[in-house]
């Protein structure tokens, strides 16, 4: 058997223990409202895990199924249409299927869901004179049982045994939004359950410290320490136990208190500290032993999912400070959730360089507040096309801007969203002259270089300042291809490399070969068409025809061909440099044609 839980950003919101195998998907007509688990309703007989309402179209009604294979392996399958991202690594396509080792997390849109293993129930000859609750209770019967033996109850036991639950249940909600709910806990071991002291312990097995105490003057009472052997059992086994205060001769002697103590364990089970009470063996019991560990198993959950709630909201605020300044909000979400994503690695990514065509003079012109004003609304309009296809915002670079596509999470399409962005953004800068030409003097223009390989990602910033972004050659050459476009007169142009992950729905001509900085291997440079009309394919036909020609040497030929095209498209810069090139070798026939072109600069 294992626990699955279920996460969203402000932490766990279902746990359940899994037993064989588990349809998820969305709710169906008649159905119950998620989260909802509904025994054996689901294709071939698996139970079905209901997580999300009907009307939520991006889940579908038979999402995945979980199947347990043994204690320690978990297999899913992806039961949907749709290809679904499993994790960060993984993509599953329909009807896929993967196993993973327990524990493991996986995402489904914007819940998380952890798996891991239930601990084992703790061995008798580890025990001696302690009590598991669970165990106790299970050798108390069934729950039918059990909940036969209320009917021999007086009323004023029956009374008093829903007091105590209400009071413990109160006390519960209270960790959902009260500051004080570690005092709350600690003032419930005495009022409710009855003990004669409470505590709440924090930090580690071997280093526990009193977070708070009630009586009040138990707080700072000296010497006085936590029994180790105690402290040792709940962080090995994590379950509630309890202590009847006998003396007992031997290895174990724990003096003559009762202690009723529960593990505080986060999300993960990681053991946080201890609720720990204690009281007279002498003084006479109000219930049953039982009922006195489980009303403290009860209080150490709300405790935890009090401090889990607390880490969290501390964490979610500064994960979401530092996340929506790169990322779209639905990223920084399960980022908050699973940090682990920024780690620095190697991911297939594609990189955005843009750059706004003699910004410095057009600045001088307006001056420090029209430009501040301007550059505001710029990156306003293009950062929105960056995010509306789910890029990240790298950094403002003066008068640029550089993005990324594929990274932290895996992005298959990752150059077609980052060219559909390019386009969207030239789009904007003829809206943007429409409103601002005046003021400016000149019309705006935007450099765009695009290039798509293996990158390094993680922070590029320091300890200090975290900056998420990219390193390594494929950054280096998305740069030299943005400087491409001052030399070929071009506002978007993508590497060899970008246009093959590219299909057909693009419109793109071939406008060189060249070299550039820091770069040994020639590098073939596409150009994409903003829209795809008759005039721009006109365009993609002429200049790759007359290319050919130059760089088979047909030197009239290139030059016939680019001259002619010019007068149709005047200040064309691929068909400009094509006939340059053609002219020069006609001018100087001597000279050996060089078919890489190498820019003048960066």
């Amino acid at each position: 058997m294992s626990t699955l839980e279920i996460h969203q950003k402000d932490g766990a919101i279902w746990s359940m223990d899994v037993l064989g195998s588990l349809e998820i998907g969305r709710q169906r007509i008649g159905e119950p409202n998620p989260i909802a688990f509904i025994q054996g309703s689901g294709e071939n007989g698996f139970d079905r895990l209901v997580v999300a309402p009907l009307a939520e179209a991006s889940f579908s009604r038979r999402q995945i199924t979980l199947e347990l294979l043994n204690a320690k392996t978990l297999r899913l399958t992806n039961t949907s249409k749709k290809p679904w991202q499993l994790d960060v690594e993984t993509m599953l396509e329909p009807n896929q299927v993967v196993e993973k080792s327990i524990p493991c997390s996986f995402a489904l849109h914007t819940l998380l869901f952890k798996v891991h293993a239930v601990s084992q129930n703790i061995p008798v000859e580890e025990v001696e004179i302690f009590h598991s609750i669970s165990e106790s209770v299970s050798g108390h019967g069934t729950i039918l049982e059990q909940s036969n033996k209320l009917a021999n109850v007086t009323d004023a036991e029956f009374i008093d045994i829903v007091n105590w639950l209400q009071m413990t249940m109160q006390v519960l909600q209270g960790t959902i939004g009260s500051q004080d709910f570690i005092k709350e806990a600690a003032v419930a071991l005495v009022d409710i359950v009855g003990l004669e002291s409470g505590r709440v312990l924090l930090g580690t097995p071997g280093n526990l410290k009193v977070a708070t105490a009630h009586p009040p003057e138990f707080f700072n009472i000296k010497n006085w320490e936590p029994n180790k052997n105690i402290v040792k059992r709940l962080s090995e086994f994590k379950k509630t136990i309890w202590h009847t205060g006998e003396i007992k001769v031997g290895k174990t002697n724990l003096g003559a208190m009762a202690v009723v103590a529960a593990p505080i364990m986060d999300s993960k089970g990681n053991f946080l500290g201890a609720l720990y009470g204690e009281r007279s063996p002498t003084k006479s019991e109000r219930r049953s032993a039982i009922i006195e560990g489980l009303l403290v198993d009860m209080l150490a959950c709300g405790l935890s999912t009090g401090l889990v709630r607390q880490t969290h909201e501390k964490d979610a605020v500064q994960a979401r400070v530092q996340f929506e300044q790169f990322f779209t909000p639905e990223l920084a979400r399960q980022l908050a959730l699973e940090p682990t994503l920024l780690h620095g690695r190697e991911a297939d990514a594609t990189l955005l360089f843009c750059d706004l065509r003699g910004f410095s003079r057009i600045s001088e012109r307006i001056g420090p507040e029209g430009t501040n004003k301007l550059m505001s609304v710029i990156f306003d309009a293009l950062s929105k096309c960056v995010q509306d296809q789910s890029g990240v915002l790298v950094d403002y670079l003066g008068d640029g801007m550089l993005a990324m596509w594929g990274a932290p999470g895996h992005q298959p399409d990752h150059a077609k969203r980052c060219v559909i962005a390019a386009q969207k953004m030239q789009m904007q800068i003829p809206l943007i002259n429409e409103k601002w030409s005046k003021l400016i003097g000149e019309p705006l223009a935007l450099g765009i270089g695009i290039n798509s390989g293996k990158t390094w990602v993680g922070n590029t910033g320091s300890s200090i300042k975290f900056k998420y972004g990219p390193l390594g050659p494929s950054v280096n050459l998305a740069s030299r291809v943005e400087g491409l476009t001052k030399y070929l007169r071009s506002y978007l142009l993508v590497t060899g490399a970008t246009k093959k992950l590219l299909d057909d729905s693009f419109l793109t001509r071939r406008v060189c070969k060249t070299t550039v900085v820091n770069v040994v291997e020639p590098v073939d440079i596409y150009e994409v068409f903003v829209e795809a009309n008759e005039k721009s394919k006109r365009l993609k036909q002429v200049t790759e025809q007359a290319l050919i020609e130059l760089e088979k040497n047909n030197f009239r030929e290139a030059s016939k061909i680019s001259g002619f095209s010019l007068a149709e498209f005047p200040d064309d810069g691929p068909l400009i440099l094509i006939l340059h090139r053609a002219v020069e070798m006609l001018m100087n026939p001597t000279q050996a044609f060089q078919p890489v072109w190498h820019p003048p600069g960066k």
